[in-house]
């Protein structure tokens, strides 16, 4: 269950904010595909020159950006 909740909102939120913040440069691999050549950090450079993010580290980096975003928003209420 937390699996599926965290691929969903972890994912959704770096697909949108990862190309948002970096102005294309950085782009998300499509949910479930098989494609490979990453490296150990999970990016690929694609011959458009934009960079390529696993999946699977999309989806980390999206919930590590709501952890932040929580740790922020108690931080500045108490």
């Amino acid at each position: 269950m937390f699996d599926m909740i965290g691929d969903v909102v972890g994912y959704t939120t770096a697909r949108y904010l990862l190309p948002a913040l970096s102005f294309g440069k950085l782009r998300v691999q499509t949910l479930r595909s098989s494609e490979g050549g990453f490296n150990w950090f999970g990016f690929r450079r694609e011959t458009d020159g934009s960079i390529l993010v696993e999946s699977n580290i999309a989806g980390w980096l999206g919930l590590f950006v709501w952890t932040a975003a929580f740790v922020v928003l108690f931080a500045s209420i108490r």
